[in-house]
């Protein structure tokens, strides 16, 4: 229902549950002042009324915010974890065969020969050849 309708139906509503009300408390021997029961119900049903007009059916008109993202824009996600992937080679204590792996497989498996046996560190000057002859592949 819209427009004034709903205001008669509110109203009926409230008169309604004052009149319920009254035959409550006079059954249970309990006498509140008339005025300050139909100012309570009043209020109530008004502020109900105003509650479910404002979560009605009709959506919030404006868009929710973009959401941030985490990573830079113009940034390549890839390209990211294979500098990590160095990085982590690099810096680790004892060096494991994901990068060697990793580049035999850039390559098509023509570094299987050169990077073969068993996790050894790469050298910065090892790793950019390889990654140089991966390119001009």
């Amino acid at each position: 229902m819209t427009g004034p309708h709903r205001w008669w139906w509110r109203a009926a509503g409230g008169l309604l549950l004052y009149a319920v009300l009254e035959v409550v408390f006079t059954v249970v021997d309990f006498a509140p002042s008339a005025l300050r029961l139909a100012l309570l119900v009043g209020v109530c049903v008004a502020a109900v009324g105003l509650l479910r007009d404002s979560m009605g059916d009709a959506g919030a008109d404006w868009a929710a915010p973009p959401v941030p993202s985490v990573v830079p824009p113009g940034s390549d996600l890839r390209l990211g974890a294979y500098v990590r992937l160095i990085e982590d080679h690099l810096t680790s204590r004892n060096p494991d065969g994901g990068l060697r792996d990793r580049l035999v497989t850039l390559s098509g498996g023509t570094l299987a020969e050169d990077l073969g046996g068993p996790p050894r560190r790469l050298t910065r000057a090892e790793i950019d050849d390889y990654l140089r002859r991966i390119e001009e592949r």
